[in-house]
């Protein structure tokens, strides 16, 4: 009963966000620069966690510059590059809640309906998987944004996980930061339900769907979603992409106390991947 009352308000609240940002990205985005661009999304995202009962907890490493901080950083060589584990589609909101990028993301999202519009309008890459010119395509337009001063976010695992164990990490896109001399910051994601302990009601793996998903956490009573901050990778002579990946991979395992697990297990080869 509680969970049905919960939802009651908060898929509303989650469909009115929706037509919001569609009127925002259509009607108001042509007209403003960067920094008001920036300023819209990370409270349209922060607007959108909250309907989803979610609390975002910045919680950067000691001398790590926090994502807030970089918010509003436009220029000459501020672009930044972020490697984030993966473990929802909650995950851009809550890093777009605290310093909006652009993501990569896989080529189906453009064609779901409203969403898809709205993240593309809101500075998404799309790659389609696979095709070697697409990744071209795109590490290309990641390098324009990190160029331009502007940020960029990758999921190196190329895929959701379980949240307990880290995923190989893919380099291929780490290749437009290290074309520009833009840094890698690696950012951490954990969710955490009100008692501390690691929370199911986010998982997006196995044959959960998007809108089995939005039931769970629409239903869930509270949600704690920590962002760890790392300090940044600095590319440099002879630094490659599996180095860069391996780095990011390690701060993050080490900062969550995630297992690094190489083998993708058959209950994850199935995940959908945002």
């Amino acid at each position: 009963m509680v969970e049905s009352v919960r939802r009651l308000y908060r898929i509303p609240a989650l469909i009115a966000l929706l037509l919001g940002g569609l009127a925002t990205v259509f009607g108001v985005f042509p007209l403003v620069g960067d920094a008001r661009r920036e300023w819209l999304i990370a409270n349209w995202s922060r607007l959108m966690m909250r309907a989803c009962g979610a609390v975002v907890r910045e919680m950067p490493v000691p001398g790590a510059q926090s994502l807030s901080d970089m918010r509003g950083q436009h220029g000459e060589g501020q672009g930044r590059m972020l490697l984030a584990n993966h473990i929802s589609w909650l995950d851009i909101f809550a890093i777009d809640s605290l310093a909006p990028a652009s993501f990569a993301a896989k080529a189906e999202i453009a064609g779901w309906p409203l969403a898809g519009t709205l993240v593309a309008r809101a500075g998404t890459v799309f790659i389609e998987r696979g095709k070697r010119h697409a990744v071209h395509g795109v590490i290309r337009q990641m390098g324009e944004k990190l160029s331009a001063g502007l940020r960029a976010a990758v999921f190196p695992e190329g895929t959701t996980s379980d949240g307990k164990r880290l995923l190989p990490f893919h380099g291929n896109l780490v290749q437009a930061a290290l074309n520009t001399g833009a840094p890698l910051v690696p950012v951490g994601l954990r969710y955490l339900d009100p008692d501390g302990e690691a929370s199911h009601a986010v998982m997006y793996v196995g044959d959960t769907t998007f809108m089995d998903s939005i039931w769970r956490i629409t239903g869930h009573s509270r949600l704690i979603v920590e962002v760890h901050v790392m300090a940044p990778i600095l590319p440099g002579e002879g630094l490659t992409r599996q180095e860069v990946v391996r780095r990011a991979r390690a701060a993050i395992g080490e900062r969550l106390g995630l297992v690094i697990d190489d083998a993708v297990p058959e209950q994850l080869a199935r995940v959908r991947a945002v």
